[in-house]
């Protein structure tokens, strides 16, 4: 007996294989047409074009039903809002103007040094909140709005917090290596900082981040960082040719990171040299928007075999949007990418980033019910529609949370 089941769902989507996919895969998914979708001790029990036995019936004959989607990339936990930077740079100041002015990241620590702890569950459970609405079921949080011990953790605790308190899961990565303090003389003098405190970070989290970038951590300051980190048994992502193409795309792939982020300004030799290797080359699409700047090449990256993943980078400072639908607008719109590699990679592949490729991101058998039921006729509508209130339900771990 299933303790629930959707019936005669009108399309079922999933990535047709287990993670991760790469070039030409991602463009592979599976559609099936009116089913029933059983769901059992919050996992998939059955997919089948014959009625199912269950408790609870929810009637999804009008609905496309997709996995939760995973966003493997936000800056959760943050506080306070940086909306008159964006004003300044409506005005021509760019990023690094503003970061050089005081502003950008520091500003955020400031304030999230000054918050207290219950200040951030608050402040992020909310947003969390709106993320849920809009069929996100996994994030990863990142904490680097502290940049010294205290702080860090204190992010890092609300991250374990709020990984409890919501219906969200929350997965966290440690990003003390996030920009430069005041008290340093130089970044290596900083990240020798980061490192000492790895041991009580452990607690909290095996992955670590840096930013990669000119005036913050360079590549043989990244580099340091890297062999650190690996050396004490963290796996490492990177914020990646995000503003200049400095290199950090190679870096990651020669280091065998989980990721490599952004890629905005990445050259066609950092971009052949992601696809080569095991790293995954996460796009957001929503940055570039949000800051007027250029895309990142998704068609090229996929035309050289990479395996790619979408995200939100979710901030107070340089992209303060959350939403798939238009994420996965803008990468197809200006990334070069379909809308079912857009799906893909926003779902299998961003679990692959987060270690949980096998469990989420597909809809099969044995895997966790997170699901999103969409008021669509058919899930190529996504991106035409994706402005629009479309999200009818969201299942996560087999109960319904939202649309009851």
């Amino acid at each position: 007996m299933n303790d629930l089941v959707l019936s005669n769902a009108l399309q079922v989507v999933t990535p047709l294989q287990e993670p991760p996919l790469r070039g030409k895969e991602l463009a592979e998914i599976e559609v099936l047409e009116d089913v029933n979708l059983g769901i059992k001790g919050g996992k998939i029990s059955a997919i089948s074009n014959t009625p199912l036995e269950s408790r609870r019936y929810v009637d999804a004959s009008n609905c496309v039903i997709l996995p939760g989607f995973v966003d493997c990339h936000t800056h959760i936990p943050f506080y306070g809002s940086r909306h008159e930077e964006f004003l300044m740079r409506t005005q021509g100041k760019s990023y690094l103007e503003i970061m050089q002015a005081g502003g950008g990241i520091l500003s955020t620590v400031e304030a999230v040094r000054a918050a207290r702890i219950e200040d951030l569950l608050s402040f992020n459970t909310r947003l969390l909140g709106e993320m849920l609405s809009r069929g996100v079921t996994t994030v990863e949080g990142k904490s680097g709005y502290g940049l010294d011990k205290d702080t860090e953790l204190k992010q890092l605790e609300a991250l374990r917090v709020l990984d409890e308190i919501q219906h969200v899961d929350v997965i966290p990565t440690f990003l003390g290596a996030h920009a430069i303090p005041s008290g340093f003389k130089n970044p290596k003098e900083y990240l020798e900082y980061v490192i000492s405190i790895l041991n009580e970070v452990r607690e909290y989290t095996d992955t670590v981040d840096i930013f990669c970038e000119e005036e913050v951590f360079g590549i043989e300051d990244t580099e340091f960082f890297l062999k650190a980190a690996k050396a004490r048994g963290f796996k490492v992502r990177l914020h990646a040719d995000e503003l200049t193409s400095l290199g950090g795309s190679k870096l990651a792939a020669r280091y065998g990171a989980l990721s490599a982020d952004h890629l905005i300004a990445a050259d066609e030799d950092s971009l052949k040299t992601l696809a080569d290797s095991e790293t995954v080359a996460v796009l957001m699409p929503g940055t570039s928007f949000f800051l007027g700047e250029s895309y990142a090449k998704g068609r090229q990256l996929l035309n050289n075999g990479a395996i790619l993943a979408l995200a939100s980078d979710l901030n107070p400072g340089s992209c303060n949007i959350y939403d798939p639908f238009m994420v996965i607008h803008l990468a197809v719109v200006n990334c070069g990418i379909t809308i079912e590699e857009a799906i893909n990679a926003y779902t299998a592949n961003a679990a692959h980033v987060l270690g949980l490729g096998g469990n989420k991101g597909l809809i099969r058998e044995g895997y966790i019910a997170d699901l999103v039921l969409l008021d669509l006729r058919h899930y190529r509508e996504i991106p035409y529609r994706f402005s629009h209130d479309i999200v009818r339900m969201v299942i996560k771990d087999g109960e319904v949370v939202l649309g009851d």
